[in-house]
């Protein structure tokens, strides 16, 4: 099994300018099917890519793990993130390299997405809507209305098109995270509701 996940990562990686293509993101998001065994193939095999010292190699592996997240078996990915926050590890890339500092930024991000699963149990981006409309203080929504504020501070950071000449990765990454940013914004004002709604009444 191993084998064949690696050979989909390392396709879904190459170095060149291109987003990673479908046939091996498909491939690799059947692994999440798999539970945590499967999980754990893939980042066997992306451990290499996401220490290159290659931005677009680099890059693409980050688009992969987001999309493991986005679009794979739900939790699974955050979960096995959340326990092992070490296996997301990057190279260290500077501000003055091609691409450093949106790298940087991409994989806060994604490590904040894990810790808020840690925190929460939730994956707030695909089961969060709705819940801190009814959430009490009682029951975390202060807890848990921070912990989707600092998600979208962390997104927030990936000003991905301003630094850098746009190519097809930058898109695809900012494709995916303007459609998190979305979903979070709606939840943060929820819950921001809730919280206004919770203190009046305590006031009252």
């Amino acid at each position: 099994m191993s084998s064949t996940f690696e050979k989909s990562v390392k396709g879904g990686t190459k170095i060149k300018l291109a987003a990673p293509k479908a046939k091996y993101v498909e491939h690799i998001l059947v692994a999440t099917h798999a539970g945590e065994a499967g999980v754990a193939e893939v980042f066997r095999a992306l451990q290499n890519r996401l220490r290159d010292s290659t931005w677009t190699i680099v890059f693409k592996a980050l688009i992969i793990v987001h999309l493991m997240i986005r679009e794979g078996e739900p939790n699974v990915t955050l979960k096995f993130l959340a326990e092992s926050p070490s296996k997301l590890a990057i190279s260290n890339f500077s501000e003055v390299q091609a691409q450093g500092t949106n790298i940087r930024h991409y994989y806060s991000y994604v490590l904040t997405r894990a810790k808020a699963f840690r925190d929460t149990k939730i994956d707030w981006v695909r089961e969060g809507q709705g819940r801190l409309k009814k959430q009490t203080v009682d029951k975390g929504l202060l807890r848990e209305t921070e912990a989707v504020q600092l998600q979208i501070n962390a997104l927030l950071k990936c000003d991905l098109l301003s630094n850098d000449p746009e190519n097809e990765i930058t898109l695809t990454a900012f494709r995916l995270l303007t459609m998190d940013l979305l979903i979070l914004f709606g939840i943060m004002n929820e819950g921001t509701i809730n919280v206004l709604g919770e203190a009046l009444e305590q006031d009252s």
